[in-house]
């Protein structure tokens, strides 16, 4: 049984919330290296993987699917697009929302990409099957669910 925070006997090294954030600071770290070995960066990867799946996306909604604050994802599409990465417009049906849409260039960015976080996943999930990254998947996002509803986030 887990001992909660607080509690007598607490070890933060078995704590799951604590291991769970010191694999994210881990893949962000090793992808990081992996990427400025291609010229690109943590916030790229998420920018155009998201315009890889859903192309085009809302700025609101990039940053949304990338966890990103406005004010960073504001200058990396000044970036981007000045690099030739991606394109923004105004959205025809409302002129309040900008779209934003991977470039010929982004695209080619994206393969590259893509190829460094398939090493990256391949690697981190040496060991492990399919079964058991499928039943964490299930739980990682029973457990957004659940903290969504949490008391410290909007209603219970």
């Amino acid at each position: 049984m887990i001992t909660l925070p607080g509690q007598d006997g607490f070890d933060l090294d078995n704590y799951p919330l604590y291991n769970l954030n010191r694999t994210s600071a881990t893949y962000i770290d090793v992808m990081s290296k992996a990427l400025k070995e291609i010229g690109m960066n943590q916030n790229q990867w998420r920018i155009l993987g998201i315009l890889g799946d859903k192309n085009p996306s809302t700025v609101t909604g990039i940053a949304r699917r990338g966890v990103l604050k406005m004010s960073t994802l504001t200058r990396m599409l000044d970036r981007m697009e000045r690099d030739g990465l991606v394109q923004r417009s105004l959205w025809k049906e409302d002129k309040r929302v900008v779209q934003v849409k991977i470039t010929a260039k982004g695209k080619r960015a994206l393969d590259k990409i893509l190829a460094v976080a398939a090493n990256v996943y391949k690697k981190s999930f040496e060991g492990i099957s399919d079964a058991e990254a499928k039943r964490l998947m299930k739980t990682l996002a029973k457990m957004r669910d659940n903290l969504n509803r949490s008391p410290y986030v909007g209603k219970p």
